[in-house]
């Protein structure tokens, strides 16, 4: 009897360490498996150059179909979207770009601000794509994908936006975002400190300053990930740490600290300042904008929380609603069982909303929501 149960404890034990290590592999590996996607996606990395000097890379992929324009959000490059370009390959020729700031796009901040970048893209799809295109964006990748809609028309035959931060990025309401709360003001306070000793590197300041402390609570955050990310950190300062503990979307947020100011990454910090002091979005009047927009459109949006009067999402419903009303064809899509990623966390919904966004163009779809 003492020798079954024993061999019963074993076996008990041996199962939870294979749970464990697979628990583990999936937390450390969610990057390496969106690589082999990539590599299998067809998708071929190009570089061009504006008139003005300013370099654009993307990737091509090959021509299965009508061009689509895919702008991802802020601080990721093209690849950002390698959970759905295997799939999008197939009906679609995919441009997938890199904003300026990004990858191996141009690192000039005169650049930055969305009206110049929407004048490159109006120059991308006239001179690289060589036909108006269907734009999909994410987050602010979204916004520029409306005012490329909205002041170049004919250039663009619908448009996709993903979980744009539409009017919470405005003045009056961008300091109660979690957006703002934890990168855009983090940013600033880390340029402005400079090399101090709270400052040595973006993703060790972040780290100590993360609004995510709130979520987890002091002594949590500090045993779970401040103080394990840091002693990795004091290491190797040029690595960005993974943790084994922590689930792909929070090591991924780790991830996105990579910057061109640490040599971790190809992200410049001085676009997400622009969204601190409100630079980016000179010029660029939001709810006019918006109803300029007169090609199909669909409006994804998640569901938003807020915390402590924080908004922890891109957009409230209020929000959605407002620019789906603003936009005369538009279908909003609400409530998305999603993080802010819909295109990594809810594939299928993502590629069944651009074939359905496609159709609309032959035959246009009355207003409605659900």
């Amino acid at each position: 009897m003492a020798r079954r149960a024993g061999a019963g404890i074993a076996a008990s034990v041996a199962a939870v360490g294979a749970g464990t290590a697979a628990y583990a592999a999936r937390n450390l590996t969610y990057d390496t498996r969106e690589a082999a996607r990539l590599a299998s996606s067809g998708m071929r990395p190009r570089a061009v150059t504006t008139p003005d000097g300013a370099v654009i890379t993307y990737g091509e992929g090959p021509r299965h179909g009508p061009p689509l324009l895919l702008i991802p959000g802020q601080q990721v490059s093209w690849t950002d979207y390698a959970a759905v370009l295997g799939t999008l390959t197939r009906d679609w020729q995919v441009f997938a770009v890199d904003a300026f700031g990004h990858g191996g796009s141009a690192k000039e901040p005169s650049l930055y601000p969305a009206l110049p970048q929407t004048e490159a893209l109006a120059w991308f799809v006239e001179n690289v794509v060589g036909a108006p295109v269907v734009v999909a964006g994410h987050s602010s990748g979204g916004l520029l994908a409306v005012r490329l809609a909205a002041d170049f028309g004919d250039r663009v035959r619908a448009v996709l936006i993903e979980d744009a931060p539409f009017f919470g990025t405005e003045p009056d309401r961008v300091h109660a975002t979690y957006a703002w709360l934890d990168t855009f003001r983090n940013i600033h306070r880390h340029l402005e400190a400079g090399a101090s000793a709270d400052a040595d590197s973006w993703t060790r300041y972040w780290v100590r300053h993360s609004h995510l402390r709130t979520m987890f609570g002091d002594r949590a955050w500090e045993s779970l990930v401040r103080g394990p990310l840091e002693r990795r950190l004091d290491r190797d300062p040029h690595v960005i740490p993974k943790l084994w503990w922590l689930p792909p979307t929070l090591n991924r947020a780790i991830a996105l600290t990579a910057c061109l100011q640490d040599g971790t990454g190809d992200y410049d910090l001085r676009y997400g300042e622009m969204f601190y002091d409100g630079s980016w979005l000179a010029g660029y009047e939001q709810a006019e904008t918006l109803s300029r927009v007169l090609v199909p459109t669909t409006l994804l949006h998640t569901t938003a929380h807020e915390q402590d009067g924080v908004l922890l999402g891109a957009m409230t419903s209020d929000d959605a609603v407002r620019a789906h009303t603003l936009m005369p064809d538009c279908l909003l899509i609400d409530r998305i069982p999603s993080g802010h990623d819909i295109h990594r966390q809810r594939p299928p919904l993502y590629v069944d909303a651009l074939n359905a966004l496609r159709d609309r163009i032959r035959a246009p779809l009355s207003r409605s929501s659900r």
